[in-house]
């Protein structure tokens, strides 16, 4: 009888400390105004966003390069716990040539002393290459949020 490889969902964990206060970077995270001003990789894009911050609720952030082009992302709340955790859905388009459906992302905000400890988990990459596409984006965006709260790492 033949065996059957089990091959677990491809996923993605960064863990980074913020120099904000657990509530104000949860807050980065959850409210439109907020996320324009820091969620893209490279702070020469425009973002706009939209939440809808409820279980059911969804969001939608635009990324827009200097030459045009728009990453998308757009999905789903399915847990909200203030100031402590967020899961959501995560499906986009990416610059017109990558579509990704039905990944699953948990924020975890732990706090540390006056600081927070954010762990980012993105689960069910269809690919490795779109893991590592999504690993470059998201400490970008890291990188991004801490420039904008005055972090250092």
């Amino acid at each position: 009888m033949p065996q059957t490889e089990v091959i677990a969902p491809l996923e993605l964990i960064v863990n980074r400390t913020v120099n904000a206060p657990r509530e104000r970077v949860f807050r980065a995270w959850t409210e439109a105004a907020e996320l324009d001003n820091w969620f893209s990789p490279d702070p020469d894009y425009k973002v706009k966003s939209s939440v809808d911050l409820r279980v059911g609720g969804s969001y939608r952030i635009e990324m827009h390069k200097p030459d045009g082009q728009v990453f998308g992302a757009f999905g789903v709340y399915r847990q909200i716990v203030p100031p402590e955790r967020l899961v959501f859905t995560w499906n986009g388009i990416n610059c017109g040539d990558t579509v990704v459906e039905d990944t699953l992302v948990t924020v975890e905000f732990f706090e540390a002393d006056d600081r927070t400890q954010v762990t980012l988990t993105h689960q069910n990459f269809q690919t490795p290459e779109m893991r590592g596409r999504h690993e470059h984006g998201w400490k970008g965006c890291f990188d991004h949020l801490e420039s904008v709260l005055g972090s250092k790492n």
